[in-house]
């Protein structure tokens, strides 16, 4: 309910759509990770249920809980109305930290007799063989590298993802009998012809993992080492050589990497070169802080324009613009203009370009047929993730590019549904939407007085060691803090016509003015509110109002805080507090 200008009220007829938008946190995360549930289980300190109700969702909550970009929290209600949103991601990680008892064995599978081949085991290449093997598909994971778990490994240093985390969720998804050939690389011995010969459907999940150059003179000089080759070196730890001076250009989460990983290796002075400003840089500002925190120089507004060397073969320098900002692009963030004559130099050992990466698509054979885009990239249908040839799907980075962990997930569990309906024919069944009656609503009665809950980090004088995790996370009793901020967006108050005596306690006890008695002709809305009346009065809503039939009770949902007080109120039991669920696969 909106009020309008001329005190006529706005109304919307809930439908189940309503509902899914009005769980903002749930809404905005790419997998509908139930963030209300499992936050409730904190704060009622049941960190199993919340940890199960994670692994059901988002299938890594360790992992994601470290290093989640959570768009779950720009849409956090708290957030939008009273201070600052929920540490949802922070409770992730902490319904891991806290479980008491791993995750329970799976219930008996019944086996289809079809063999899925996938092609990377990083985020979207595991979630998609965990939830066909669940569905009872053999799966085996052909990976080129010495270990499991592609960008999450090779790309994400310790220090922010320890291994042993890691290692942790591949030993999860390998329990459902899933097998992992890592050092079998596609394109070679084994091709993607060979694999479709042998199994009955194919998901290309093999990252992004080609370094975007720069395109400026003396960019192929030794010691010109670009981003994610580098963090691929570093977390595999090979012999690398990196001086006391090292510049990093970007603003994303590799530069970040690279820049923090030059500061552990043992360089002296460490720079990040962004050609924005601070508030356009696409990484976490926690991250950020941590990143000054540890003595790296970010000069923003500055982009290299020529690499410099002494001797025509190793790096000595960097030679730099200024920067000034333009009109917005697409983005939202402006776009930078070099100022003429701004131009200086610096002085390093070691150039790290950390710009972008792109999918390595030499391995696909041309004889195949598969489309591949003028990016590129290979083309897939955005909805199923099937490309033009049949039993060939695609998705993850190889299709994007470099995107966060959580959107990755997401496209491996929707090519999972769609290799299903493929091979079966059949849409995987589903629970469908449905409300849970809530007997009791239990909140903190200083929930708005509770601050947001702060995620301790190790000394930065401890922190040249590369294993050492920088983040503490959430101590039991913060988290427990921390969920009871949560104003609980999956409980609704649903009203029962029949029952209402229109007594006006509700309105009454409300503590944020949610509700309202409204005469019919103080309302409007569209078709939806015009079939209500008519099916429920048998006219239209003009011929209501005319006879002064009703009184419609309405609600700004934008105010609510879900405490339940309306229902403890109501003499007759007309309204309830209902838990909704959205559609979700059954596994």
């Amino acid at each position: 309910m909106k009020e309008t200008v001329s005190t006529r009220f706005h109304v919307q007829i809930p439908d189940h759509r309503w509902f899914e938008e009005n769980i903002g946190c749930e809404n905005a995360c790419p997998v509908n990770t139930r963030a209300p549930q499992y936050i409730s289980a904190i704060a009622h300190e049941d960190d199993d249920r919340a940890f199960e109700i994670n692994r059901e969702d988002n299938l890594f909550p360790a992992i994601l809980g470290r290093i989640c970009v959570h768009p779950c929290e720009e849409k956090c209600r708290r957030g939008l109305l009273i201070d600052s949103p929920i540490s949802i991601c922070s409770l992730k990680r902490a319904s891991a930290d806290h479980k008491t008892s791993s995750p329970p064995c799976e219930k008996s599978i019944i086996k289809r007799g079809k063999r899925i081949a996938i092609i990377g085991a990083g985020p979207s290449g595991l979630s998609a063989a965990n939830d066909l093997a669940r569905m009872g598909y053999a799966v085996t994971i052909f990976e080129s590298f010495s270990i499991a778990g592609g960008m999450l490994n090779v790309g994400i240093p310790p220090y922010r993802l320890p291994r042993e985390v890691v290692e942790q969720a591949i030993e999860e998804v390998k329990r459902l009998g899933i097998e992992i050939m890592t050092k079998t690389p596609v394109g070679k011995e084994i091709n993607l012809e060979s694999l479709r010969k042998e199994y009955d459907a194919v998901y290309i999940a093999a990252g992004a993992h080609m370094a975007e150059k720069l395109g400026i003179p003396g960019e192929d000089l030794q010691s010109v080492i670009h981003g994610v080759t580098f963090m691929r070196r570093v977390n595999l730890k090979e012999d690398l050589r990196i001086g006391s001076k090292v510049a990093v250009v970007g603003g994303g989460n590799t530069a970040m990497d690279a820049a923090r990983s030059s500061f552990r290796l043992g360089a002296k002075e460490v720079f990040i070169l962004y050609r924005r400003t601070r508030e356009e840089m696409p990484v976490d500002p926690r991250e950020l802080d941590q990143v000054e925190e540890e003595g790296i120089r970010v000069h923003y507004l500055t982009q290299p324009i020529r690499v410099l060397s002494k001797d025509g073969v190793a790096v000595s320098g960097v030679r730099c613009i200024r920067n000034r900002s333009g009109e917005p692009e697409r983005d939202g963030r402006r776009r930078p203009i070099p100022v003429e004559g701004s131009e200086f130099d610096i002085d390093i050992d070691l150039l790290i370009p950390a710009v972008s990466q792109s999918p390595d698509i030499s391995f696909l054979p041309e004889e195949i047929g598969l489309e591949i885009s003028k990016w590129d990239r290979l083309a897939v249908n955005p909805e199923t993730s099937e490309t033009n040839v049949p039993g060939i799907f695609a998705g993850g980075d190889f299709v994007t590019g470099p995107r966060d962990v959580i959107r990755v997930i997401a496209d491996g569990r929707k090519a999972a549904l769609s290799i299903h309906q493929y091979l079966s024919g059949e849409t995987y069944e589903k629970r469908p939407p449905r409300f849970t009656p809530v007997p009791e609503v239990r909140i903190d009665p200083d929930l708005e007085k509770i601050p947001r809950q702060r995620v301790e980090t190790i000394p930065v004088e401890e922190r040249r060691s590369f294993e050492k995790e920088v983040e503490l996370g959430l101590s039991k009793e913060a988290a427990r803090s921390e969920a009871k901020r949560c104003l609980q967006c999956h409980l609704f108050t649903i009203f029962d016509r029949k029952k209402c005596i229109l007594c006006g306690g509700c309105v009454d006890i409300c503590p944020k003015f949610c509700l309202r008695m409204a005469r019919l002709d103080e309302i409007e809305g569209d078709e939806s509110l015009t079939a209500l009346i008519r099916t429920l009065y048998g006219v239209s809503l003009e011929e209501v109002e005319r006879l002064n039939l009703t009184t419609a009770m309405i609600k700004d949902e934008t105010r609510c805080i879900h405490c339940g007080l309306c229902a403890k109120r109501c003499p007759t039991g007309a309204i309830t507090m209902e838990e909704y669920h959205r559609e979700s696969a059954l596994y």
